[in-house]
């Protein structure tokens, strides 16, 4: 059996994993849509979609630092919140 802390921890490993390849996602998308934005004409919408891509970012550089400080928390609360989504109740 394994202890509840190392599973926490390996958990919180992988949610640090899926925080990354997200971050690569929507960055990628992102700059993409805003570059579209920008040859169409539309230089105030690209303005604002880069805006909230470094806002996003770095939102996601704090989750994973918070993740990686409190790995037995950030595994909990992924697994409440995955409980309250898959849960029929």
């Amino acid at each position: 059996m394994i202890p509840v802390g190392l599973k926490a921890g390996s958990v919180a490993l992988r949610m640090l994993k899926t925080l990354y390849k997200a971050k690569k996602k929507v960055g990628k998308g992102t700059s993409f849509v805003a570059d579209k934005a920008a040859k169409g004409g539309f230089t105030k919408t690209s303005k604002a979609i880069t805006g909230a891509s470094q806002k996003v970012h770095s939102g996601l550089r704090k989750t994973k630092a918070l993740a990686k400080e409190y790995p037995k928390s950030a595994a909990a609360l992924g697994g409440a919140i995955g409980y309250d989504i898959f849960d029929d109740d």
